[in-house]
């Protein structure tokens, strides 16, 4: 199909070609056709803002948002197809509405490099004294968003102050001179944010935007590590994880400000779901939309209109409770972001919780983390990799290994009956070099992930590129 021959898994035209995040495995190209992008519009684009205002109409003042997205294509298939992340894809599709909705011209969505276009959309979105909402794909990158407001809070009051984009900042003369005919000089505006950053940046967003309201973006699950670190930035603004979703297909929807619960979306594909005790099973039993039971856990396959058959998704999802007659679920974890040495199957709910627990019990400040398994000794053992943002001595970090050892043999008991009889070993704890998960970032991006669908595996296998740079990263 790529290659340019049409009728071959689905009868319509083929718009262009999505490429997955490649958080388990190699990224695989989905077509994308014109029936396959509408049917889930009306959802992405009307449903979010509605639950959106339902929860805030008291305090909406019907301002702009920030949007961190992009619409870049990365590259175009033999037949001339243009690839791109369905983030983008989506976007592009809605570009008359964009300056009505979010502060970035569209020109800052179509920068290829993450660090510049983060600047561009802060240079934006600080002009903007009422901004509303603050919209990133995951949590992550809105962290990512504050880092960067942190690390360059004085060149983008320069900016705002004389109404020009920096000449730091590595930009096309075309595309410069496009940026700096929206901007105009503000010494007000530039004044006042440096009175506010003067003042640190715990708790920047409410200072610096008033009337912001929330932050949409995905969260839960294995993002939950970066709670805390929105946090600090936000002083605790609302997060709204407004939807399930893969490049595949869009899965649920969440009606609740409050809590991440997504309810099925029974038209946008077909569903089928395997019992987790079938997963493992060469020919497992699929139970339909209307037979799934509260408490249980199952992985979703899907059937969608752009040629993907009985597709099993690797996501695995438990069963919450209803909305009206329709189930609603919690995402889990990637049945492929295993670590499973001697048929113990630690996934990242195991890892999640188990991390969540030492930030919170040991006060550690995580920046990230990943993980490996390590045959290189016997018996083989977990090797954690982690970046914090201050220094372990020798005996805190015996102590965080120690910790996360017992935690995960709680969480994971075929791991604790292999610790027990030494099948595996204690884990261990490697620390990095501050800023090496940007790096990890970089790395990811070069090889054609979308900046804004990025996601740190957590388990890092066949990531050879990856686990070059942790090793290179490591301190010794």
């Amino acid at each position: 199909m790529a290659e340019g021959e049409s009728n071959v898994l689905t009868s319509d035209k083929v718009e262009y070609f999505c490429h997955t995040s490649g958080t388990t495995g190699k990224q695989k190209l989905i077509p994308t056709t014109k029936r396959g992008r509408r049917v889930p519009t009306k959802y992405m684009v009307f449903l979010i803002n509605r639950f959106a205002y339902k929860e805030f109409k008291e305090k909406r003042n019907y301002g702009r948002g920030l949007m961190i997205a992009d619409i870049t294509m990365t590259n175009y298939t033999k037949g001339g197809y243009p690839v791109c992340s369905a983030t983008s894809g989506g976007i592009k599709a809605m570009k008359t509405m964009l300056p009505y909705m979010y502060t970035s011209p569209i020109d800052v969505m179509e920068i290829k490099d993450k660090e510049t276009s983060s600047y561009l959309h802060l240079l934006f979105a600080l002009k903007e004294v009422n901004l509303l909402f603050i919209n990133g794909v995951f949590i992550s990158n809105v962290v990512d968003l504050f880092r960067i407001l942190q690390e360059n809070s004085s060149k983008l009051v320069e900016d705002i102050r004389r109404g020009k984009v920096s000449r730091t900042i590595n930009l096309e003369e075309d595309v410069r001179q496009k940026l700096n005919s929206y901007l105009t000089p503000d010494a007000g505006r530039a004044d006042e944010l440096q009175r506010i950053f003067k003042h640190g940046f715990a708790g920047v967003a409410r200072r610096v935007w008033p009337k912001l309201l929330y932050i949409g973006s995905v969260t839960g699950a294995n993002f939950a590590i970066y709670d805390d670190m929105l946090n600090y930035y936000t002083d605790y603004l609302p997060v709204y994880s407004p939807v399930y979703a893969a490049t595949e297909g869009t899965i649920g929807m969440n009606p609740f400000v409050k809590k991440i619960e997504y309810v099925i979306i029974p038209d946008t594909v077909y569903y089928e779901f395997i019992p987790e005790k079938e997963m493992n099973i060469k020919n497992p039993k699929t139970l339909c939309l209307g037979e799934l039971k509260e408490g249980e856990k199952y992985e979703i396959l899907m059937t969608n209109c752009m040629g993907l058959y009985r597709y099993r998704l690797g996501d695995v999802v438990k069963v919450v409770g209803k909305y009206n007659n329709t189930p609603t679920i919690e995402f889990l974890y990637r049945r492929n972001q295993v670590l499973n040495m001697v048929s113990e199957k630690t996934n990242e709910e195991h890892l999640t919780s188990t991390i969540k627990d030492a930030i919170k019990t040991l006060n550690i400040d995580i920046v990230d983390y990943t993980t490996l398994p390590d045959n290189t000794i016997t018996p083989g053992r977990y090797v954690f990799y982690m970046e914090l943002k201050n220094c372990l001595m020798h005996e805190e970090k015996c102590k965080l290994e120690e910790f996360l050892d017992k935690e995960l043999r709680g969480a994971n008991l075929a791991y604790d009956r292999a610790r027990a009889s030494k099948k595996l070993g204690r884990l261990k704890v490697i620390a990095l070099r501050p800023n090496t998960f940007k790096k990890v970032k970089e790395a990811l991006i070069k090889n054609e992930v979308s900046k804004n669908q990025i996601k740190i595996p957590r388990v890092v296998t066949e990531k050879y590129e990856v686990i070059r740079i942790l090793e290179e990263n490591s301190i010794k």
